[in-house]
């Protein structure tokens, strides 16, 4: 039993004894549990593990490794898929297995990242919806953790890009009231982590691109504004190069000045070429040669 990655995990999520063990079991319980190694019964383990946000398989030594890799390669798939290198988040996820991983969370986001990998890709089959949903309505279906609103995030891109536009908007509609939520408390900000962090970011740009498509170019730039004042807030540039792109379609949607335009496409390709962003470097460069054949 690996009692000090319990720990770990338990101090990590910011649990003290007290809290994590309040309604399952006595604090004195636990301790001799971390300090002893006296192991409670199965049920209040469970139970404590539940909480923890992992398996008690994990706790096993000879299971910990390999569910370590799996996390691993979920985290960076995502790190791929946020920075637009689709061909490495597609390689890296294939290397999990759904049935391997062993706790709710891990499955949450190999169903969002799968999902999100097909419709961003436009490899949009009958299962994309059915990795959405996988998370709507059987791993969180009180929606209350992040990786709902990432799910309704990718059902409002999937409908959008299909033109259905009365679907995109009902879930678009929840993205940004939970956004508002969310970045107008501090406080709520500051204890995330990057990675939760970036996904925040991630959901007000493709807000900003929807409010962009419905023509609600005023809503689009100042989501686009936000997404500036939290990026430079973490000194976060992976969203830059879109940001600036979008920006720029946008101020030539608007008929704004060819010099407007052209800054917003010089400062795209400068994050992009820094991030190694190909998609919208190509992207940016063609739009910038058509404004000059103009």
């Amino acid at each position: 039993m690996d009692i000090r990655k319990f720990v770990q995990q338990r101090k990590r999520l910011g649990f003290s004894q007290a809290e994590l063990c309040a309604g399952i079991c006595t604090q004195s319980t636990l301790s001799k549990f971390e300090n002893k190694g006296r192991i409670p019964s199965v049920k209040i383990l469970e139970q404590l593990c539940q909480r923890l946000e992992i398996s008690l398989g994990e706790l096993s030594e000879q299971a910990a490794a390999p569910q370590a890799h799996r996390r691993t390669l979920l985290d960076q798939a995502e790190h791929f898929l946020l920075g637009e290198q689709f061909p490495l988040a597609i390689k890296t996820l294939n290397q999990v297995k759904e049935r391997q991983l062993t706790s709710d969370k891990a499955r949450m986001q190999y169903y969002y990242l799968k999902g999100m990998i097909d419709t961003l890709t436009s490899n949009q089959t009958a299962t994309t919806m059915f990795n959405f949903t996988q998370i709507l309505d059987k791993l969180d279906e009180q929606h209350q953790t992040a990786f709902s609103q990432l799910a309704y995030l990718g059902c409002g891109i999937l409908y959008a890009r299909k033109s259905r536009l009365g679907n995109a908007e009902f879930f678009f509609t929840k993205v940004i009231n939970y956004l508002h939520r969310t970045i107008a408390n501090s406080a709520s900000l500051a204890d995330l982590t990057n990675t939760q962090y970036a996904r925040l970011v991630m959901m007000c740009y493709y807000v900003a691109e929807y409010q962009a498509l419905r023509k609600r170019l005023r809503d689009s730039n100042q989501t686009l504004a936000q997404v500036n004042r939290l990026c430079a807030a973490r000194y976060l540039t992976v969203f830059m190069p879109r940001v600036k792109l979008l920006a720029a379609n946008n101020a030539m949607r608007a008929d704004e000045s060819s010099a407007t335009v052209a800054g917003l496409l010089s400062a795209a390709l400068v994050f992009a070429h820094f991030n190694g962003n190909s998609v919208v470097e190509l992207q940016a460069a063609a739009l910038k040669k058509q404004l000059t054949d103009l």
